[in-house]
């Protein structure tokens, strides 16, 4: 299915006990550490997406609570192959961000990730590669700590 102008990013937390972890993911074509992120098909809603990127991803075999987050982000268009597909004039793409609580979740990682860290907020935030990333981390952590989840989007 064609690529949709933009792209989803989904960070996983789970509680342990009294504490929090968050998952981040190895990419492997880059090799770099991430949360889970991917684009938007043609027809899907960023949520949908979201839930998409988050099975395929994380090896998911049954739905998951997910949660809107605020954080949104710009990427260049110029980073994507589908870009010709895309209106003309389309030079930047929004990132959506999403949260998605995997307490007592088993995952196994795609292909497309060659580890998997759980790790504390100041672990994970020194670890994620990109900002927004590291800003929807931020948001999440607060929101946790506020117990001020939004409501789940599934």
């Amino acid at each position: 299915m064609p690529r949709a102008p933009f792209q989803v990013l989904v960070v996983p937390f789970r509680r342990v006990g009294d504490q929090v972890e968050f998952a981040v993911l190895r990419r492997e074509d880059m090799n770099v550490w991430q949360a889970v992120a991917g684009g938007g098909e043609v027809g899907e809603t960023p949520q949908q997406a979201a839930v998409r990127e988050a099975r395929e991803e994380l090896g998911l075999d049954r739905l998951v609570p997910l949660y809107p987050l605020q954080t949104r982000a710009s990427i260049p268009a110029r980073f994507f192959a589908d870009r010709d597909s895309w209106p003309a004039g389309t030079y930047v793409v929004p990132e959506h961000s999403f949260a998605t609580d995997l307490t007592d979740v088993e995952i196994k990682i795609s292909h497309e990730h060659t580890d998997v860290q759980w790790l504390d907020y100041k672990g994970a935030l020194e670890t994620l590669r990109f900002d927004s990333n590291r800003t929807a981390l931020g948001e999440l952590h607060e929101r946790l700590q506020a117990g001020d989840l939004p409501l789940s989007a599934e």
